[in-house]
């Protein structure tokens, strides 16, 4: 197995929504019927070229059933895919039992503060809906940004779960269920001697921290990382293309 593992976040950091998208992108995911994810026309060259010489492996805290809506291009796709936040290891698209069991073990203890998040997100009126994603966290949409913030500092009140907020997105994670517990595990499982990390939220955080090179956007996640080396996007550039340029560069 490759020795040099690309562990890439995906929403906004791969992949980015029709919001962003220019007339040249390339539509690689749709939601009833409508174009949804879309990838840089020179992504599926790049990610070919990268694959030649390091496994490239998402990590991302969409659930099992997002993951699979995104149909990479044939020449690109990745055989590995690290979903519900690195819980669930998929092989060709089958989820790894294995992996699945240990994850629901690193989770057990917090049983008890899921279901009480859970219920107390069913009192906050700017939870809008909410779930538990692949029985190892709980997700809740809110109508923006701003409630999302509100929601996330009444929660941290009430459980021992770490509560982050993308958007208008909060997670509420188990202290064990992280992307750098997932990232300790993929180097342990594929025997890495490196692994090139990139992500743009404060969920990516943990797996950047525990990075050889971390792919950053310009902004406070790129401050204090104690990785061996960094490369930080300027704010004018598309984070997407940077990410693939420079994980290119490094694993050459």
């Amino acid at each position: 197995m490759k020795q040099t593992i690309f562990a890439s976040d995906l929403d906004n950091t791969l992949i980015f929504s029709y919001k962003h998208a220019l007339d040249s992108d390339l539509c690689v995911e749709y939601l009833d019927g409508k174009p949804q994810g879309y990838l840089p026309p020179t992504a599926p060259a790049m990610l070919e070229e990268l694959m030649e010489n390091a496994l490239f492996i998402p990590v991302t805290s969409r659930s099992v059933e997002q993951y699979l809506r995104i149909q990479f291009p044939l020449r690109c796709r990745p055989r590995y895919g690290a979903a519900a936040n690195g819980g669930i290891l998929l092989d060709g698209g089958a989820v790894d039992q294995v992996w699945r069991q240990e994850s629901l073990e690193l989770v057990r203890p917090w049983r008890q503060a899921i279901e009480e998040v859970l219920a107390a997100l069913g009192k906050q009126p700017q939870a809008k809906r909410f779930r538990m994603v692949d029985e190892l966290f709980v997700f809740a949409a809110c109508d923006g940004p701003q409630e999302a913030l509100t929601l996330r500092e009444k929660l941290r009140d009430r459980t021992p779960l770490d509560v982050e907020v993308t958007g208008r997105k909060v997670y509420c994670f188990p202290p064990s269920m992280h992307k750098g517990a997932a990232v300790d595990r993929l180097r342990a499982r594929f025997g890495a001697e490196r692994v090139i990390c990139a992500g743009d939220s404060p969920i990516d955080r943990p797996m950047l921290e525990r990075a050889d090179v971390a792919i950053v956007p310009h902004g406070q996640l790129a401050q204090g990382l104690p990785c061996p080396e960094r490369a930080v996007c300027g704010p004018g550039e598309r984070f997407y293309e940077f990410v693939l340029r420079q994980a290119a560069a490094r694993i050459g």
